[in-house]
């Protein structure tokens, strides 16, 4: 245990000065107080751009909520992780240059305001479309933050044998130091290294569960215990039909590129980047990473009575590898999993420092850094606050509620953005009806997790879509007579 402590040190210690290089980094800058903090002076390249991108999709759901649902779900979940890479891969493709330009000419260092700058209208839609922007993006992202924290609480509690209280504590506490301090350059920096960690760990605990047995006899010895794990009758917890499973492939595209923690990196690259450079990056990162539900699926084999389907990865780190490398592994993904954190931070501080305050007629000139700042530091407390006092559950699924009901309000303001130029007006209420719906079906109906905010994201986008070729003709026809 103490050797788990010294390591721990050591990773904080380095993270932290992390931070510190990037606070000097960015101040170096003339514009540190703005793209500086928010966007890492736009000075993200192809392969911390591949890695802080793949590190923040896959590391706190990916490494502990991942294996817990193919325990309680088998193969499906599996089948689902895979989905993950490509549509990471094709997201980035397909819009990050879309974004980067289009923030570039309108402006935008945030997405709420990437939506308020390039739909055109009134002084005052602007505002009403960047504060609604950015106070779902301030709710949601806190439901999103409760399972990642739950999740970083889970494995440090054992690995540094503390209660799960003052495991989280410990480690937002690290995790806010460096990010007050270095902004989104840290963070996409600390993303990269613990990125190349996780692969690392994924390729081991792979390799670990070859060694004791094939994949062939694992799954026949699981399908014999229950059949539902290897053969479902449907996508659950995806969905109610065998195909949904699927749709993971869509969710994780809308993922990639309306998450305001995942697409504000399209907005920091630099200017001169190569997408597909980065790509040909992420593409074998993705599919490493996405043997870890097998993990899960091992663990049914080895012990079918866990009480918690998310205690799957800290057992098997505790009992299948030594005490050294199972310390390393689970440093790689506790500080993983924090760079999420970060990046959520990061949105969630920036939408109430910058998003919900500029929309208030604030001017720049008066905003200082010292403001993002501060509020990092407090949103951070605002995420134990919420971590200790939320109903448990899934982290998978708090973790989908959380990050679907973004998707459903923006998908049709940046997805469809790509075929209509639209009005405020149409962006607004393309948000609010996908808010609705998803809301709608999340409660009142019986939908899977990746279904409802793709249904919610699909009305949002017939209303952008129609509305927006509609007001388009008119001030065609307006303009001609």
């Amino acid at each position: 245990m103490i050797f788990n402590w010294i390591v721990f040190i050591l990773a904080a210690a380095g993270m932290i000065g992390v931070g510190v290089w990037s606070n000097k980094k960015i101040k170096s800058q003339a514009n540190h107080g703005g793209e500086g903090f928010l966007l890492g002076g736009k000075q993200i390249g192809a392969f911390v751009g591949a890695g802080t991108l793949m590190a923040t999709g896959y590391s706190g759901w990916g490494f502990i909520g991942s294996p817990g649902t193919a325990y309680a779900f088998g193969s499906i979940e599996v089948l689902a992780n895979f989905f993950f890479a490509p549509a990471i891969v094709f997201g980035t493709l397909f819009f990050a240059n879309f974004m980067r330009k289009n923030a570039e000419k309108s402006g935008g260092l945030t997405v709420p305001e990437y939506l308020a700058s390039t739909h055109r209208g009134t002084d005052g839609q602007k505002r009403l479309v960047h504060f609604f922007a950015g106070l779902a993006t301030f709710i949601f992202l806190s439901v999103y933050m409760i399972g990642q924290i739950r999740a970083v609480g889970l494995v440090a509690s054992q690995w540094l044998d503390i209660p799960e209280v003052y495991a989280s504590i410990l480690l937002i506490t690290v995790v806010a130091i460096f990010t007050i301090m270095g902004g989104l350059l840290a963070v996409a920096l600390t993303d990269t290294i613990m990125c190349v960690g996780m692969l690392i760990a994924s390729v081991i605990v792979f390799g670990v569960i070859l060694q004791d047995v094939s994949l062939t006899e694992m799954i026949r010895t699981v399908g014999q215990m229950n059949s539902e794990l290897v053969n479902p009758t449907t996508s659950a917890p995806y969905g109610n039909t065998r195909y949904s499973v699927y749709l993971v492939f869509v969710y994780a595209l809308l993922f990639t590129t309306t998450l305001p923690y995942m697409s504000v990196r399209f907005l920091s690259l630099k200017e001169d980047i190569k997408i597909h450079k980065m790509a040909l990056y992420m593409a074998p990162m993705g599919i490493i990473l996405s043997l870890i539900p097998f993990v899960g699926m091992y663990m049914f084999y080895k012990d079918p009575t866990l009480a918690n389907p998310d205690s799957a990865m800290p057992v098997f780190l505790n009992t299948f590898l030594s005490p050294a490398l199972g310390g390393i592994i689970t440093l790689f993904i506790l500080f993983a999993m924090l760079s999420t954190i970060s990046s959520i931070l990061q949105a969630l501080a920036s939408s109430l420092s910058y998003d919900m305050y500029m929309s208030l007629g604030k001017k720049k000139e008066i905003k200082s850094d010292f403001i993002n700042r501060l509020v990092v530091g407090l949103t951070a407390l605002w995420g134990l606050f919420l971590t200790f006092v939320a109903p448990q559950g899934m982290l998978n699924q708090i973790a989908y509620i959380g990050t679907g009901g973004l998707i459903s309000m923006f998908v049709g303001p940046i997805i469809m953005r790509t075929i209509v130029e639209a009005d405020l007006k149409t962006c607004f209420l393309s948000m609010v009806t996908g808010f609705l719906v998803n809301v709608v079906l999340v409660l009142g109906f019986d939908v899977g997790w990746v279904e409802a905010p793709i249904i919610a994201g699909l009305a949002g986008s017939v209303v952008y879509v129609t509305m927006g070729f509609a007001t388009n003709s008119w001030r065609r026809v307006a303009a001609v007579e």
